[in-house]
């Protein structure tokens, strides 16, 4: 199953180490809503509900990593493009370039779905 791209964004923010909150409390918005509203607004985004939109993309990329290749191919499907998915993990999401898009040295998969990364911690 393809993740959407709120959840890809979820499980990114997850293997990063940040809650909902997390991310509400350093995300600045204009005009400024209170910090709830912001937390309420990430939960739509993850659950597909409302669209991110470039400004927020970039805003939530600066507080935990995430391949914008991989976001965007995954929206393209979402939208009904017939392209295939993209490699993740399982787990944390991390793609063939690593977590956040870049080649990595050391970076490699344990199965087919499961990153050396999360099959260490496991």
């Amino acid at each position: 199953m393809t993740l959407t791209p709120g959840a890809y964004l979820k499980r990114r923010r997850t293997a990063a180490g940040f809650g909902v909150e997390d991310v509400a409390g350093v995300l600045s918005t204009d005009p400024q809503i209170a910090w709830h509203e912001r937390a309420a607004w990430i939960m739509r985004i993850e659950a597909d509900i409302a669209p991110a939109s470039w400004t927020t993309i970039v805003a939530l990329r600066q507080h935990f990593p995430f391949d914008l290749t991989v976001l965007e191919r995954l929206l393209l499907i979402h939208l009904g493009a017939d392209l295939p998915a993209p490699r993740l993990c399982r787990i944390c999401a991390s793609s063939d370039t690593g977590p956040i898009g870049i080649a990595v040295p050391a970076w490699g998969w344990d199965k087919p779905d499961l990153c050396i990364s999360c099959a260490s911690a496991s």
